[in-house]
């Protein structure tokens, strides 16, 4: 819902029912998550402000770290794909039933959509888009912290720095959207996603593009919500 400047007040859809259906999700999953118990998974598109709770959980590992040192500007997102997949009611992300275990550190988030491509269940990697669906619900993605600060007090700092620079070599940095309107405005962070096919075959990859950038040129991202 936009004011008449153009501010964002509330979360955009292009109907009443759609919108009257996500209040009644999101509020569901704060009410269970103030009345019961921490959700062993978030439902990332039930917040309005998604790079605040992104926030909150770097400050959360952060603390979890303070005898080596970390410090909030000192740490990046490092992202995970698990096997697990919320099917029912993804757009809803309600957990009824769901036996998920999830993380000591940092959080599971679900509910996303890939749009550009597919995913690989098994090998857990980026594929060429083969179905003629336009959205594919993604995997539960483990959500926590790397330290950048190369401090011999920070235990393996150094170590860690390092292999997160490696593996974004090998990697796509996939955009996370709010909304399918994609712009800075919308963007709450990036998901490092193994890009490399099986074998580096290279296969469907034009001569000299690597896969990293095979895959930025197709404008492959992840988006909250499908409206």
């Amino acid at each position: 819902m936009l004011d008449p400047t153009g501010a964002e007040i509330s979360w955009v859809l292009p109907t009443l029912s759609g919108w009257l259906k996500g209040l009644q999700d999101r509020q569901y999953q704060l009410s269970n998550w103030l009345n019961k118990e921490r959700p062993p998974s978030f439902w990332l598109t039930g917040f309005f402000n998604g790079q605040g709770f992104l926030t909150a959980m770097k400050q959360e590992v952060t603390r979890q770290h303070k005898a080596e040192n970390w410090s909030l500007d000192q740490v990046d997102v490092k992202t995970e794909v698990m096997r697990d997949i919320v099917r029912d009611n993804p757009e809803s992300g309600r957990l009824d039933g769901k036996s998920l275990q999830g993380a000591s550190e940092g959080v599971w988030i679900h509910g996303l959509f890939l749009e550009g491509c597919q995913w690989h269940h098994t090998e857990k990697r980026l594929e060429e888009q083969t179905a003629k669906d336009i959205f594919y619900l993604f995997p539960v993605i483990h959500v926590t912290c790397i330290s950048t600060a190369i401090d011999p007090a920070a235990r393996g700092a150094a170590g860690r720095a390092k292999e997160n620079a490696m593996n974004e070599k090998n990697g796509y940095l996939c955009p996370v959207y709010k909304y399918p309107k994609r712009n800075d405005r919308y963007l709450i962070f990036r998901a490092l996603l193994k890009a490399e096919p099986q074998g580096n075959s290279g296969q469907n990859l034009s001569k000299g593009v690597s896969p990293p950038m095979n895959w930025k040129l197709k404008g492959v991202a992840l988006l909250c919500q499908k409206e």
